[in-house]
């Protein structure tokens, strides 16, 4: 089975509908809350220094390596969301490391798609793009404005070609 991009884009466009928000950043935490859900930034284990963050669907808690920057946890915030949207198990784990998107299991590429339909849909990205005169080129500008990773701005818009 493949990701339904399409599917996950129409699933974060109604999460921004029901939120009412129509320009970034976005603001997830408030979209958690919303949900029921408690944010909590907290260093990570010993041994799992690479892990941006997981949720716990039965505390309605999504836990944020403490450490990591406000664009970091702005992508973990919205990617766990995407898991809890979606309905995937509980405790899955976002890891910091960027791997292709053919290593990733199907849930995790799910939710990271949704995160950057949620952070950065397609509309928002093209009214700024317009609005600054940008090209697709100015990716860092560009997740300057979306409060996004520079990375997860780079992918959207190669993915918006």
């Amino acid at each position: 089975m493949s990701v339904n991009h399409n599917q996950i884009e129409i699933d974060a466009l109604k999460v921004l509908e029901a939120n009412n928000i129509t320009q970034p950043v976005v603001d997830v935490r408030k979209i958690a809350q919303r949900s029921g859900y408690e944010i909590k930034e907290v260093k990570m284990p010993s041994g799992h220094e690479g892990v941006a963050g997981f949720h716990d669907k039965d505390g309605k808690v999504i836990y944020v390596a403490i450490d990591d920057s406000p664009s970091r946890k702005l992508f973990t915030i919205a990617h766990e969301l995407g898991h809890i949207f979606l309905g995937h198990p509980n405790y899955s784990v976002l890891f910091r490391i960027p791997k292709k998107d053919a290593e990733y299991s199907e849930a995790e590429q799910e939710a990271n798609s949704f995160a950057a339909h949620l952070l950065m849909p397609k509309f928002m990205v093209q009214e700024k793009l317009d609005q600054y005169h940008l090209s697709r080129a100015d990716y860092k500008k560009m997740a300057e404005i979306f409060g996004v990773p520079i990375s997860s701005m780079q992918h959207t818009l190669e993915y918006l070609k």
